[in-house]
């Protein structure tokens, strides 16, 4: 059968229109940059002239001065118009990334009290004149310094690797005393470990000092984990030592939840090119540092017996810790001393008196990473006004919401009373983000990192120090949002379940590696709609690999 002219045209055109469409129709690239700094913003127009000849049709923009726009010098908003002139000449559009939700120095700069709070509960002070301070007993830490041992072994640790050969006890290089612990060329774990008793629902800091030299990469942790069965880790902390260093002293603060004896390890897992030593390892509980302030995370004082509340400001001066949060060089610093609890004249309570005192305190998770209260109102108004500066300064096309491994929720006084789990607390939390945003923009896009909603990844039970489920995250996020979706390890799994859902998807992909990492997920896409987008992200300012992405992308 012969086809009419017309038809071999419209057959032919509709095939070359849908060869030439890009496989990707939106090519973003993640750029992390302070624009308050000239040289930064040199480099991100650079970067934007190069995603231009690649082909790329976005900038995704992270700067932490978006959280706090309104303390801006005029030269930022200046550098802001040059951006916006680079990106507009290259027709490239500018998504900004906003709300912290996971990552909120941002947000807690503005008020540090906002952070999750995890209980301290019923600690026992005693009172000695006018001033209550922390009675319960040191914890038991044996030969922290490192003085005893005997061939090469220390006393008072459960287990140590490889006495004599990976570890040794040094008389020549030490903090303090008469030794320390020199840790050299491991083909394994090369670990100290001790068990020891602790307060249920106490702050512990665990510190030790240490010394490199000559040493090739590697992870040195700081690690305390219940003994009992099904325990959760209470420490998320890891340092990268330099190869040659002098004596520094790094430490890890954890609550003991309702455990009663925990392991603490300190050591590399996974073999050891190099020296390192420890010394002067100490265990210590802590009263009252960073302790957080806010009607959600209260602060209760009451009688040996609670039967009796003290109230604050009458029975004991108002307790603030002045030193809970650094603006500059950042975060929660656990080395300073915590604030006294004060006795006014008239108070009830006595000299010699025992009290019971309860409170909450942030955790810092990877030794930088504070998460903030998943519903307390003063976090949505803060939100608020970030969106609306932020609208204001780029009236984008597409917000980026910053929801992303929340590894903190679901302790504070708000959040045991509602009777809801973290799952639900965030559901919550991001419908509320959404309406904010629509109400600020309402012809915006809205995309969202995919890892807190995805059940593939992060959206699970016992996730990090999350008290309960956060299954049901994914009930908050309208069919609307765009999903940046990140999870790598299961990604056909993670799109199909986002596609399920009706969500459109880009991939958020590369994360300085090479090609590779485009064509697992170029593959895992296959046969999965909505997925209309791809984003090199780069947490390394790695861009070598721009145009190749680029290129791949358009095919």
């Amino acid at each position: 059968m012969r086809l009419s002219f017309t038809l071999v045209l419209f057959l032919f055109t509709t095939q070359y229109a849908a060869a030439a469409e890009p496989a990707y129709e939106r090519r973003w690239v993640y750029c992390s940059h302070n624009l308050l700094v000239e040289k930064n913003v040199d480099d991100l127009i650079a970067i934007i002239q190069r995603a231009e000849k690649a082909g790329y049709t976005g900038i995704m923009l992270a700067d932490f001065k978006f959280n706090i726009l309104g303390r801006m010098p005029e030269k930022y908003f200046k550098n802001v118009e040059r951006v916006k002139k680079a990106a507009a000449d290259a027709k490239l559009e500018i998504i900004p990334s906003l709300f912290p939700i996971g990552y909120s120095d941002g947000l807690l700069y503005h008020d540090p009290n906002l952070a999750e709070g995890v209980p301290v509960k019923n600690a026992p002070f005693l009172v000695k004149g006018k001033q209550a301070k922390l009675a319960s007993k040191p914890p038991a830490f044996q030969n922290g310094e490192l003085e005893k041992s005997s061939k090469d072994r220390f006393t008072g640790f459960r287990f140590q690797d490889d006495p004599g050969v990976a570890t040794f006890a040094d008389s020549e290089v030490r903090h303090g005393g008469k030794s320390s612990c020199r840790m050299q060329d491991a083909k394994g774990n090369c670990r100290l470990m001790q068990t020891i008793k602790v307060r249920p629902w106490a702050c512990y800091r665990f510190s030790c000092w240490l010394k490199t030299k000559d040493l090739k990469p590697c992870e040195f942790k700081l690690l305390a984990l219940p003994t009992s069965k099904g325990g959760r880790g209470l420490t998320f902390h890891e340092i990268h030592p330099k190869e040659t260093e002098d004596w520094t002293q790094i430490e890890v603060v954890f609550n003991s939840l309702n455990e009663s004896e925990v392991n603490l390890y300190l050591g590399v897992w996974g073999g050891l090119q190099g020296k390192l030593w420890i010394d002067d390892i100490k265990v210590e509980e802590l009263e009252l540092v960073n302790v957080l302030r806010r009607d959600a995370c209260p602060l209760v004082v009451t009688s040996e017996d609670g039967t009796t509340v003290y109230e604050e400001g009458k029975d004991f001066q108002p307790v603030r810790d002045e030193q809970i949060f650094k603006a500059q060089g950042g975060g929660y610093d656990f080395k300073h001393a915590g604030p006294v609890i004060k006795l006014p004249e008239g108070s009830r309570i006595k000299d010699g008196d025992t009290l019971l005192v309860s409170w909450y305190h942030p955790i810092v998770v990877h030794g930088f990473q504070v998460a903030a209260s998943l519903s307390d109102p003063k976090v949505f108004d803060l939100l608020r006004d970030q969106a609306k500066r932020v609208n204001n300064l780029f009236q984008p096309k597409t917000f980026f919401m910053a929801h992303d491994e929340i590894r903190v929720a679901g302790w504070c006084k708000q959040a045991e009373k509602s009777g809801r789990t973290p799952g639900q607390l965030l559901a919550d939390n991001v419908s509320q983000c959404v309406k904010i945003l629509k109400e600020t923009n309402p012809k915006a896009r809205i995309a969202v990192w995919s890892d807190m909603f995805d059940p593939n990844h992060n959206a699970v039970d016992q996730y990090y120090l999350v008290n309960g489920s956060l299954k049901g995250s994914w009930e908050g996020l309208p069919k609307d949002v765009i999903i940046a979706n990140w999870n790598g390890g299961k990604g056909a799994a993670s799109l199909k379940w986002f596609a399920d859902r009706g969500h459109e998807q880009i991939i958020a992909g590369y994360y300085d590696g090479d090609l590779r990492n485009f064509q697992q997920w170029d593959e895992a896409r296959k046969g999965i709609p909505h997925v209309t987008g791809f984003m090199y992200t780069t947490w390394q300012h790695r861009y070598n690999h721009l145009e190749e992405y680029g290129q791949a992308l358009k095919k």
